[in-house]
């Protein structure tokens, strides 16, 4: 019997966009990539690890919310959940798990 570890509460949606983040409390932002996104959190590529439980805050670059629906908000204050190493064409990268703790709109 195949074991579900899915743990997610609301469904996500695959997208790719450019997403800016930044430690809560800095204003040193570091450019990622994002994989998808739901109602509840958001999962992205970095170049760097981050530690699960830090609390960060993410941007969307070039937002407009008419380009991909109205679940999507410009800004999120989320806490990273998950952090692990990937490699993709030969490119070490982390894939980032994040729980939003608060959604923004501009």
């Amino acid at each position: 019997m195949p074991i579900d570890d899915e743990k997610r509460e609301f469904e996500r949606q695959d997208h790719d966009a450019p997403i800016v983040y930044a430690y809560h409390g800095s204003d040193k932002f570091f450019g990622a990539r994002m994989c998808n996104f739901g109602k509840g959190g958001m999962c992205f590529d970095s170049n760097y690890a981050i530690k699960p439980g830090s609390d960060i805050y993410i941007m969307m670059e070039n937002f407009s919310s008419d380009a991909i629906g109205s679940e999507i908000y410009d800004g999120y204050l989320a806490e990273v959940r998950w952090c692990r190493k990937i490699t993709i064409e030969e490119t070490v990268l982390y894939r980032v798990g994040v729980q939003y703790y608060q959604t923004i709109i501009k």
